[in-house]
């Protein structure tokens, strides 16, 4: 059905690398550190670029201290066409390259997520692309020998679901488990688990409904043999119609059959969870980041074996210094940290860079850094390295090429003494909480300090609601609407006070972030010229109601360059290569990947 593989395996570059180092990753690098805003801004001990029209999507560390890049790298076809392999790269401990490995299945792969294996090689999870109708995503995954042969590769297709896998762990007998979701090109997502032998057979793929949106994002095995997954329950429901956005962490046995579930709701909100990892205490850490009435938090929740929540804490999101993504969660001697970029500006004016934020073992914060070094067009996943430090990887232009980098980050210094701060006050993140009757919304406050210094309280303040027959209040801050109407929540700690005004909509209330909103496709593929009229609807399940709404929808290209929207609002092919878009609708948004090719010329 698909495309056989062409396998270009060992191309050692490693001279090229290191002179692309020298010349184009260091000039910008200062050589020391400086606080700004309570921020340090300090230096990376490296970074390299690998490859030519190529990005970084996730890196892993290895047993021997080097790391292994993961992403695509985009090179001409048979046919003069542009096709994007996966790309596979092995580095040592100072980033110079021993081995390279690419793959060609379907012209259009992606390798995303990797482990190192019990027997000294690696595990690769991606998605190609199926064209023997309408494009689709399929999983893949390959195995790789220590020196980056290819040991065996096998998909497992659903048919025309855009299968994406976002996770993968070897299991205790030696196979597989990757969890991820599928999208119909309705828009309708699905959650998915698959359980593989140790050569890659299916044991065993099962799909998880519990309304009209699922995904899950992260997953670990459990000492019974089963799995523990976290991911997202969004739009609408099909029995109830109720809409449930919800962080949702679902229990497996070893067969795949749901044991139990939780769900934790929040009807205004959006969850995207990036990371489940043991707790060094007992029970686990999720990270994830959560979008509500337009302002985003990245959070650290901490729950139990059975998925109660023990504690959560919010990070802000916008600083001074720019709007900060976390993508990755890992452990440290300290406590945690949190991976991800730090983002300022508008396009073309951007400046993106590597962001950490450490945390000790009940999450409060110990550091926020900034890493030096030229602009990112997109930053990846991140691991913790074996000294301490980490590694980081994404995308970076030079010039009119794109390359995929890596880059070392050393281990963070502590940050002053908690002792030596004096607190001013304490602060609500948002201005107003908006909650419909029936539904939960939780809020953040944090302590400000004399020296900058900011920290979430969540359950270390005391709250109280002016008005109980309005709403209610629980001791982490989650706010609960009971009838219609206005009231205050009331926050103290150690002697201040912060109050934020509290709404209670109706609970059909569309006030809030619209459902059933979506574009007509997930992916879209044209040729240089070439123009595309894409649209979005919102379909009312109630009545089985699909509604244009394209005239009302703003359209933005992540990379104007390669294809961007004309005066009639169609998408026009710019430049071969791979972008994203994204389509807004009263605080909302959807996004969808875009392939530009060269013309065909016979």
């Amino acid at each position: 059905m698909l495309k056989s593989l062409i396998r270009s395996s060992s191309l050692c570059f490693t001279v090229l690398v290191m002179l692309l180092s020298v010349v184009g990753g260091l000039p910008g690098f200062t050589q020391h550190s400086y606080a700004a805003s309570g921020t340090e801004q300090t230096v990376m001990e490296w970074s390299r670029d690998y490859g030519a029209q190529s990005s970084g999507k996730g890196v892993i560390a290895t047993s021997d201290g080097g790391y292994l890049l993961l992403g695509d790298i985009s090179e001409p076809g048979s046919w003069g066409y542009l096709e994007t392999l996966a790309y596979i790269v092995k580095t040592d401990s100072e980033g110079s390259t021993e081995w390279e490995t690419k793959i060609n299945y379907s012209s259009n792969d992606q390798a995303r997520n990797a482990i190192e294996t019990q027997d000294g090689g690696y595990l690769v999870a991606g998605t190609i692309t199926d064209y023997s109708g309408k494009p689709y995503s399929v999983i893949y995954l390959v195995k790789l020998d220590a020196h980056g042969t290819i040991q065996w590769e096998s998909t497992y297709d659903d048919f025309y679901y855009y299968n994406n896998p976002l996770s993968v762990i070897e299991t205790a007998d030696g196979g597989y488990a990757v969890t991820g979701f599928g999208a119909t090109s309705a828009g309708i997502y699905s959650a998915f688990v698959l359980r593989t032998t140790a050569e890659g057979e299916q044991l065993w793929y099962k799909k998880y409904w519990f309304g009209d949106d699922q995904d899950l994002y992260d997953l670990v095995q459990t000492s019974d043999g089963g799995f523990l997954a976290v991911g997202s329950i969004t739009r609408q429901s099909y029995e109830t119609g109720d809409v449930q956005n919800a962080l949702l962490i679902i229990k497996l046995d070893p067969q795949g059959n749901m044991e139990w579930n939780k769900q934790y709701q929040d009807k205004t909100a959006t969850f995207l969870a990036h990371t489940l990892i043991p707790a060094k205490d007992g029970g686990y850490l999720i990270g994830y980041r959560k979008t509500s009435s337009g302002k985003a938090a990245n959070m650290l929740a901490k729950i139990d074996a059975n998925g109660s929540m023990l504690w959560e804490k919010a990070y802000p999101s916008e600083y001074s210094s720019g709007i900060r993504t976390y993508s990755k969660l890992v452990h440290a001697e300290y406590g945690y940290a949190l991976l991800g970029a730090n983002t300022k500006g508008d396009y073309p004016n951007v400046r993106r860079q590597y962001a950490i934020l450490t945390v000790d073992h009940e999450g409060q914060v110990l550091g926020d850094y900034l890493y030096e070094g030229p602009t990112l067009s997109s930053h990846g996943e991140g691991a913790a390295a074996l000294d301490g430090g980490f590694i980081v990887t994404g995308t970076i232009k030079r010039g009119d090429i794109y390359k995929a980098q890596l880059s070392k980050l050393p281990e963070p210094q502590e940050n002053a003494s908690p002792g030596e701060r004096t607190l001013t006050k304490i602060s609500f993140v948002e201005s107003e909480k908006k909650v419909l009757a029936g539904h939960t919304a939780p809020t953040v406050i944090q302590a400000v300090y004399s020296d900058g210094y900011t920290n979430t309280l969540s359950a270390a303040a005391q709250y109280q609601i002016e008005d109980p027959s309005i709403a209610s209040v629980d001791g982490l801050g989650r706010v609960t609407g009971i009838e219609p109407g206005s009231t205050r929540l009331v926050a103290s700690y150690q002697g201040l006070q912060a109050t934020l005004p509290v709404i209670v909509l109706p609970e059909d209330s569309d006030e809030l972030e619209p459902t059933g909103f979506n574009l007509d496709s997930t992916e879209y593929s044209l040729s240089i010229g070439d123009k595309l009229d894409t649209r979005t609807y919102i379909y009312d399940y109630s009545t089985s109601k699909r509604t244009d709404i394209t005239h009302l929808t703003t359209f933005r290209s992540d990379n104007p360059e390669i294809a961007d929207y004309d005066e009639n609002g169609d998408l026009v092919g710019l430049k071969a290569g791979t972008t994203k878009i994204y389509a807004y609708y009263k605080g909302s948004y959807r996004s969808a990947n875009v392939q530009v090719v060269r013309s065909f010329v016979p």
